[in-house]
């Protein structure tokens, strides 16, 4: 996949979900700690967390599928992540 791509899927997913994902509140002191990895280069700790929360939704969509559930086509909130 080239960068590209990439950057049309996101400005896609910005387009049809960013009101959702804006609304996700994530444990305090995220930012910060993203920032800072960042700051000190470390990609394999962003890589890790993309993967992370790719996986995760890939594991709720099967799960949805094996449930007879249809796909969602909007994102659901629950609220804050808990770690």
């Amino acid at each position: 996949m080239n960068d590209e791509m990439i950057e049309a899927f996101l400005r896609e997913m910005r387009q049809n979900h960013g009101e959702e994902i804006a609304s996700v509140d994530l444990p305090e002191g995220t930012e910060e700690y993203v920032q800072g990895r960042i700051a000190a280069g470390d990609a394999e700790t962003i890589l890790f967390m993309l993967k992370l929360g790719y996986l995760m939704g890939v594991q709720t969509g099967f799960a949805a599928g094996q449930a007879g559930e249809a796909f969602a086509t909007t994102i659901t909130v629950p609220g804050p992540l808990e770690a």
